[in-house]
């Protein structure tokens, strides 16, 4: 079982700086804020549970950037029926991982329904435990937005 944090750094480390990356909601983006938080190619999807996985497959067919979508399981669950969109593009610049620690962790910790072994379109995904929670993100989602966009207007492949 892997840590929280040890898994983001994996995917980080997997894809480097030049990725554009998309952000869950909750203690995902806490835990990558924390861990890279000068970091202008990571749009943080502060209140919008679930829709990383559609962010990323919007940005991917725009580009030919890598495109990091990361997901909670439970959040992953809320819109499952991407997956067969993303299935049906077989795209080869989006990538979706999704962290499973079984429960929506940032909300109560109230369990979520198991996640299959395999996504045909999920790149992989981690087993990690419940790490706690990362103090809040410093940047506010219009910032963050600002920051994002300008990183996309610089990127090369855009």
């Amino acid at each position: 079982m892997w840590s929280r944090k040890i898994a983001i750094i994996d995917i980080f480390n997997k894809h480097g700086d030049k990725a554009l990356y998309i952000s869950p909601t909750g203690y995902i983006s806490r835990s990558i804020y924390k861990l890279f938080p000068t970091n202008k190619n990571i749009f943080y999807m502060q209140g919008s549970m679930g829709l990383s996985t559609s962010i990323g497959l919007g940005l991917s067919l725009n580009t030919k950037s890598e495109i990091i979508a990361i997901s909670g399981d439970a959040s992953f669950l809320m819109h499952l029926g991407i997956t067969h969109t993303i299935k049906d593009y077989k795209l080869n610049n989006l990538f979706i991982y999704i962290l499973d620690n079984g429960c929506h962790e940032s909300v109560g910790g109230t369990k979520c329904s198991p996640l299959e072994k395999k996504y045909s379109s999920v790149a992989k995904i981690y087993k990690i435990n419940k790490e706690g929670k990362d103090p809040r993100i410093q940047l506010n989602p219009i910032d963050n937005k600002k920051i994002f966009m300008k990183e996309i207007m610089l990127n090369e492949n855009f």
